[in-house]
């Protein structure tokens, strides 16, 4: 189903002008006509649409090529509906899965895949953490998120993950917070999940009640740390989770470990791995970015997530890798023309749900001979910004 944005930004202006009508009906005279005035006033209920094509993001390697199950892989195949995976994904992955790896932030837009940027990973740790140690129960990566509807939407996904790849069985995943009942909080104790998800309030509670902190840690092998949504951790809240972080290393590095305690050399970033932090981000637009090369713009906003990330989590900052969108160049086809009578169609009027009508409205405005199919009317049609 399409969608006409013009029609639509007409249709909820002219809603929200009647719900003001309604809740604000002045006895005044004056009063009523002035309201009726600034109602009717351009932009003052709202600025004229923003339109921005969307390009596609920069592609990077075949799922299959990544060091990830290859179930798992084709999963993703599946769900994305592409044989590779984006750019940033793909070297997030290979860098959270490498064995030194160093502590990243994804800031990509919307519709990227952060999200899988480093579920993958976590879950493929959690997978030959299972495999290396089968029968002992322990955390492999802690995930905190802002608020329990983004937790509960990541463990479904998971979830999912896990049951469509074959791999449900091998990796526990649990979630901690107000509505986890006493019994689920007792089996956690007992049996600590591979993957546990939680809000920084109820990380806050995991630490401070002695029979959860002593339980759900005991025997970790934790080694991740994912903060989703880290542009929310400013201020004072950003303060007591770079606080809460702190805590969290602290006891991680003290909790009970009471099983192969002794081991070798190359056994050990296993059985005890450093703590990586890995965050998530929405796009970041710095202020500064006015008559800068794209490459100064880059090491601006890396220089500034590095700085934030590490207030926040204690890593040092130039070990922090930053993973900002790179979107894939576009090929104009050489046989793609301007316009040549942009007035001859109204496109505000334009219904884009009926493919003939966009299909004759390209032929009119480029000249385009009447039988051209709407394909290669598409293709041969350049865009138009007018002024």
């Amino acid at each position: 189903m399409s969608l006409h944005p013009i029609k639509a930004l007409d249709h909820v202006i002219a809603e929200y002008r009647d719900y003001l009508r309604t809740e604000f009906r002045a006895k005044d005279l004056e009063l009523r006509a002035a309201l009726e005035r600034e109602l009717d006033a351009p932009r003052f209920l709202a600025q004229e649409p923003f339109y921005q094509a969307h390009r596609p993001f920069k592609q990077g390697k075949l799922w299959t090529e990544l060091p990830i199950d290859k179930k798992l892989a084709e999963v993703m195949e599946a769900r994305t509906k592409q044989k590779r995976a984006y750019s940033h994904q793909s070297e997030a992955i290979e860098e959270i899965l490498s064995s030194q790896p160093r502590s990243i932030v994804v800031t990509t837009g919307t519709g990227s895949g952060k999200t899988e940027a480093f579920l993958l990973p976590v879950i493929q740790n959690a997978f030959e953490d299972a495999t290396r140690y089968q029968g002992k129960a322990g955390l492999t990566a802690i995930l905190l998120y802002p608020m329990n509807a983004l937790a509960n939407d990541q463990k479904q996904r998971i979830e999912d993950y896990l049951s469509a790849s074959g791999l449900a069985g091998a990796i526990r995943v649990e979630q901690y917070d107000r509505g986890t009942s006493q019994a689920r909080r007792e089996e956690m104790r007992r049996n600590p999940p591979h993957i546990l998800l939680t809000n920084y309030m109820m990380l806050e509670y995991l630490l401070v009640r002695p029979a959860d902190r002593e339980g759900i840690f005991a025997n970790h092998r934790c080694r991740f740390l994912v903060l989703d949504e880290v542009h929310t951790y400013r201020g004072i809240l950003g303060s007591n989770i770079a606080l809460l972080v702190r805590r969290l290393k602290t006891h991680l590095a003290q909790a009970r470990q009471d099983w192969r305690v002794e081991v070798s050399a190359d056994e050990h970033p296993r059985r005890f791995p450093l703590l990586v932090p890995v965050g998530t981000s929405a796009t970041i637009k710095s202020m500064d970015e006015e008559g800068l090369t794209q490459d100064q713009v880059i090491q601006l906003r890396d220089k500034a997530v590095q700085e934030f990330f590490e207030i926040l989590t204690g890593v040092e900052k130039s070990t922090i890798r930053v993973l900002g969108e790179e979107l894939q160049e576009i090929e104009i086809p050489t046989e793609a023309v301007y316009p040549t009578s942009p007035g001859s169609v109204d496109l505000k009027m334009l219904d884009v749900s009926q493919p003939e009508v966009v299909r004759s409205s390209l032929c009119r405005l480029a000249n385009f001979p009447s039988n051209t199919t709407l394909a290669d009317a598409v293709r041969r049609y350049r865009h138009y910004s007018g002024t």
